[in-house]
């Protein structure tokens, strides 16, 4: 009778601990990763929702996921407002190269979760641009003129953001950035001319609100 007991009891422990072994294993290992990875693909496409109803603006970006770690990718940016007096200055069309690290844990399903970034933006727009005249010169009483004119400039920066993926490859993001512009310059005065100053910031914000399809 005991050792029926004892076999019936031994019996227990190993259904037992199969059952907690399958339930352990919610946690994904690596293999399981590159599989959902190849699986939804590692091309994406998405739309910034935010400049779309803000502005009213067009960002739509590419990424390639380079592995379950990383990526890289552009935005294009085309602004549709028109430049007011309340605005010094617009960036009408702006493209942005990026290159993104993930860290994820390993329910996500790679290329996604929280990231930073690094990134170069290439601007062109319209700046209002202040000449002021009769400095130095007693011959002129001084009085200023604001003129439009195109400007391009790059910046360079960096970005912190999150990203969420379901199984069938549609993303939601979430990101934050600032950059500096590397040609925004002083006020200059031209030789026997004005001075010359214009109101484009020193800094560039990046970020948004997108939506995207992996493919």
């Amino acid at each position: 009778m005991k050792k029926l007991t004892l076999f019936f009891f031994l019996c227990y422990l190993n259904m037992y601990g199969q059952n907690t072994i399958e339930e352990v294993r919610v946690i994904k290992d690596d293999k399981q990763i590159d599989d959902l990875f190849n699986e939804i693909g590692s091309n994406e496409l998405k739309l910034d929702i935010f400049d779309l109803l803000s502005l009213p603006a067009l960002q739509i970006t590419y990424e390639r996921i380079n592995d379950p770690y990383s990526s890289f990718g552009a935005d294009i940016l085309l602004n549709f407002s028109d430049t007011n007096a309340s605005r010094s200055w617009s960036d009408k069309l702006a493209i942005t190269p990026f290159y993104r690290f993930y860290f994820f844990d390993k329910r996500d399903f790679g290329g996604s979760g929280f990231f930073a970034e690094v990134f170069t933006k290439l601007s062109f727009g319209e700046s209002d641009v202040e000449y002021y005249y009769g400095l130095n010169n007693p011959n002129i009483e001084p009085y200023n003129e604001f003129v439009q004119e195109d400007f391009f400039d790059v910046a360079l920066g960096a970005s912190i953001g999150q990203k969420w993926i379901n199984r069938k490859g549609w993303t939601f993001e979430l990101s934050l950035g600032i950059g500096r512009y590397l040609f925004n310059k002083d006020p200059e005065q031209l030789l026997g001319g004005p001075e010359i100053r214009t109101f484009r910031p020193r800094v560039t914000a990046r970020g948004g609100i997108s939506i995207g399809k992996r493919f």
